[in-house]
């Protein structure tokens, strides 16, 4: 699992930093407005305008953190796993990315993988996968059996 989450954060620990940022200036606000509140305004007033903001700012950080589930949501799913044979392999110039067919019982699966996996691998190889289940890019392959 380690190397699950290690890859995910290598792929999007700008999202991450971005969010963790915003978090830490809003409750740094939050917690300043409490002690303002708390130490000068002593009416029911202050106090449900503090509520107000409370709810305000608690509503921002669910739309921030909800906005980066939604663009990575494999952050939320356990990682896949597929031991199969390499059916095809191709080169996809549209998006510069490498993909592999594998084969696992009568079920067959495009992955992503990285340039040197797609050349290492060849037709007919028995493999075991660890991948994104929502992206389906592998975080790790591992040649199970070779015929050449």
């Amino acid at each position: 699992m380690l190397e699950y989450y290690s890859y995910l954060w290598s792929t999007t620990w700008p999202n991450l930093i971005v969010l963790f940022l915003i978090w830490a200036v809003v409750l740094t606000r939050l917690v300043w407005k409490v002690a303002k509140t708390w130490r000068y305004a002593h009416d029911a007033w202050g106090f449900i305008m503090l509520a107000g903001k409370t709810l305000i700012w608690i509503g921002i950080l669910g739309i921030y953190t909800e906005l980066l589930f939604f663009s990575q949501p494999d952050w939320l799913a356990k990682p896949g796993y597929i031991q199969g044979s390499v059916q095809g392999k191709a080169f996809d110039s549209g998006s510069g990315s490498y993909v592999v067919d594998v084969r696992s019982g009568s079920v067959q699966n495009q992955f992503f993988v990285d340039h040197n996996v797609y050349e290492h691998l060849n037709i007919e190889d028995q493999v075991s996968l660890m991948y994104l289940p929502v992206r389906r890019e592998v975080v790790r392959c591992e040649l199970v059996g070779s015929l050449h």
